[in-house]
């Protein structure tokens, strides 16, 4: 995986899950419609209802006679008129009536269907003007008779197929708020993260002047000495490497290479024949150089828009033992962002060509550091520093 690609946050995160839990639903109620609408459903009747109270069935006798009256063959001749009502919200089609006789008779005529008696059943199968009840509807059947007495039937069994369809189900209108719901999140993250892009590149464009401002400034500083070029930008780049591998926030990481750019700001004021003198420092001489550090102080105090810029330049020559200027703070006293800049200050400094002295070799400059940490420098900075000379970060970045 790349590692340069971003993270997702959150918000998109919620809404990819929301999303697939939204199209699990959808699957589900697909399923669960084709289902209801292939599986025959089988319902029985006591009295010409069903428990759910959705389908009745009744049937009745409309009118009788007797037929060969005051013989041994007398028998009672009668037609019976039914009727299925299908209140379901969906139609029925394909359905199958099966009758429960009281007692045993004769099947003479019948209309609406194809009915077969078997015993005491009568097995009724619509034809093609009604096998399909439609939902709230209702269709009439009916047969003659001929039996020993009037019957009156209230036991059916009845099977069908029911129509489903997907506004039918309560999910599909939980689906379709939901649906809904997400539809206004996920324009609102869109807007949102349009807007926040459209603010980042505003930030980014800010970074960049701001960036090519302070480089434009300390080229300048460091042009007052030919063996400086280029040092205030190592030392910027180096400290925003220890900020990383010490695990601080972009935005701190960031600072630090403002800070490393403006570290040396107070030189400006210092002559340049002092700056550039290849021979030893008298005292005097000396005080002017360590100036440097009040002055950038005063130069970046109402600079407050960057976090920690003034003290870089200010007490990045403050040493952990407190032996430093200009104030001689001690460990932790130091602020951070200063202790980070004073060890890279001076790796560049043994790193570099001065006017008084060649760069030093890797390993003098490694065992320079390693000696002075805890004394000179804070040695948990000092770890990471050798740990980026060892590896060749500054040998790539030089």
């Amino acid at each position: 995986m790349n590692k340069k690609m971003k993270k997702l946050p959150i918000s998109a995160i919620v809404l990819l899950l929301t999303l697939v839990l939204l199209l699990l639903g959808a699957i589900y109620l697909q399923n669960k419609v084709e289902s209801d609408s292939k599986n025959p459903f089988t319902l029985e009747f006591n009295g010409g209802r069903d428990d759910s109270k959705y389908l009745s069935v009744e049937l009745i006798s409309t009118k009788s006679w007797i037929n060969n009256e005051g013989t041994e063959d007398e028998n009672i001749g009668a037609q019976y008129d039914g009727l299925i009502t299908n209140e379901y919200a969906s139609d029925i089609e394909d359905w199958e009536l099966v009758i429960i006789m009281p007692s045993e008779g004769v099947l003479d005529s019948s209309w609406n269907g194809e009915y077969v008696l078997d015993g005491n059943r009568i097995t009724l199968k619509p034809d093609e003007n009604t096998k399909l009840i439609p939902a709230g509807e209702s269709k009439p059947f009916g047969f003659i008779m001929i039996s020993e007495e009037l019957m009156n039937f209230s036991k059916f069994v009845f099977t069908g197929y029911r129509q489903t369809t997907y506004t039918q189900y309560a999910l599909f209108w939980v689906l379709v708020v939901a649906a809904g719901l997400w539809i206004v999140g996920f324009l609102t993250y869109l807007i949102v993260s349009i807007r926040i892009r459209a603010y980042e590149r505003r930030c980014e464009n800010d970074a960049k002047i701001i960036t090519q401002t302070m480089k434009t400034f300390a080229g300048m500083i460091d042009a007052k000495d030919p063996y400086t070029k280029g040092h205030s930008a190592r030392v910027s780049l180096y400290a925003q490497e220890i900020g990383r591998r010490m695990g601080m926030k972009k935005e701190e990481v960031r600072n630090l290479g403002y800070i490393g750019l403006m570290h040396d700001c107070g030189k400006i004021g210092v002559p340049d024949n002092v700056l550039t003198k290849p021979s030893k420092l008298s005292p005097e001489e000396r005080k002017v150089i360590e100036e440097h550090t009040t002055r950038g102080g005063s130069v970046l105090e109402n600079f407050t828009a960057i976090e920690g810029i003034r003290d870089g330049a200010l007490y990045h020559h403050e040493r952990y033992d407190g032996q430093g200027y200009p104030k001689g703070l001690k460990g932790a006293d130091i602020p951070l962002c200063a202790r980070i800049i004073c060890v890279v200050d001076a790796y560049d400094a043994m790193n570099s060509d001065r006017c008084y002295r060649p760069r030093l070799p890797r390993e003098k400059i490694v065992k320079e550091l390693d000696d002075n940490a805890g004394t000179q420098f804070d040695p948990d900075v000092v770890v990471h520093m050798i740990s980026m000379i060892r590896d060749g970060f500054c040998d790539e970045s030089s």
